[in-house]
């Protein structure tokens, strides 16, 4: 045995590390944005709420998005562990863009931030009462009401005075 071992050397070991990948499963937020190591990455806009699957081979540079199918979404480029960053590829905004817009063209109700809600009952009968009292006051004075506030009351407030409290 041994002077079998002794003919056949062994072979150098490896130059770069066996190849290990990193499979985490993730869910998809509402915004088609993936979270992963601290930081935001974009996938197609009707993959929201899903779950996909981040693929990371240990010492590349990118990361793959896959679907429970097995289909690869997305790959981007790996932003720094922790650092906040949201890495976005132009055809998912694109195509969230999109969606979003003909779901407010088909009569869908729009983005909340983007619609107007007009006044109801109760504000618009406090604007009138607002509005009479106002004009009430201004026709039973006869000295008209003054709007400039003379500052050198709060320097006099404030003379002498270093805190706040």
């Amino acid at each position: 045995m041994a002077a079998i071992a002794a003919t056949e050397p062994l072979t150098p070991p490896p130059s770069v590390p066996y190849p290990v990948t990193v499979t985490e499963t993730r869910t998809v937020s509402r915004q088609a944005l993936v979270a992963y190591r601290g930081n935001r990455y974009s996938v197609p806009p009707e993959l929201a709420a899903a779950q996909v699957t981040v693929t990371r081979r240990l010492g590349d540079e990118v990361i793959d998005i896959v679907t429970a199918s097995h289909i690869t979404v997305a790959r981007h480029r790996l932003a720094p562990d922790g650092a906040g960053a949201l890495v976005r590829d132009h055809g998912h905004v694109h195509a969230l863009d999109q969606t979003a817009m003909s779901a407010a063209m088909a009569g869908g109700r729009p983005h909340r931030r983007k619609e107007r809600i007009p006044p109801g009952p109760d504000a618009l009968t406090a604007a009138a009462a607002l509005r009479t009292d106002t004009t009430d006051r201004q026709l039973s004075s006869t000295t008209p009401r003054s709007t400039v506030v003379d500052l050198a009351a709060y320097e006099r407030a404030a003379r002498g005075r270093n805190t706040l409290a």
